[in-house]
């Protein structure tokens, strides 16, 4: 057998030391859902609040001049959000009036709030937005209440 240098000795124990703590840092690092992207920089492995809940997702909006109707800006809002709208037939039978409504100049710029805000302005204090987070639906129901009946609505036609 040939005998080795102590100096080759140590130094090769000094490159495995390496190597193990190199390997230890990097496997604590992944372990506790961080990861390092540079020197001085770790990123937090974990969805956003707005990608786990996608209603709570901030929304700014310029509607063009084109948009006329409350219905159309929904519409609108709801691209790329994930949502889509309950189908007519479906829907409760006051969603088609409140979709004719004339949309207000003043919330033809929208945000920055949240997508569920967003679509509880739209629709009004007489709607209340209808979620099913299983199929990604939207649609409204009409809120009764003391202040707004049948009588009031029918009469606003």
């Amino acid at each position: 057998m040939t005998r080795t240098e102590p100096k080759t000795t140590c130094t090769l124990l000094v490159a495995i030391t390496g190597l193990l703590a190199a390997t230890i840092t990097l496997a604590s690092n992944v372990m506790s859902d961080n990861l390092q992207v540079s020197r001085y920089q770790t990123v937090i492995l974990q969805p956003t609040e707005q990608q786990r809940g996608l209603l709570s997702s901030i929304v700014e909006l310029e509607l063009p001049e084109s948009i006329d109707t409350v219905g159309e800006a929904i519409e609108r809002l709801l691209d790329g959000s994930g949502y889509r709208l309950l189908s007519a037939k479906l829907a409760d039978p006051y969603r088609v009036m409140m979709f004719a409504m004339p949309l207000p100049e003043v919330q033809r710029t929208l945000g920055p709030l949240s997508l569920r805000q967003a679509l509880q302005l739209l629709s009004g204090p007489a709607f209340r937005p209808v979620i099913d987070p299983v199929y990604r639906l939207v649609s409204f129901e009409l809120v009764t209440t003391a202040a707004t009946s049948d009588a009031d609505v029918s009469c606003s036609q």
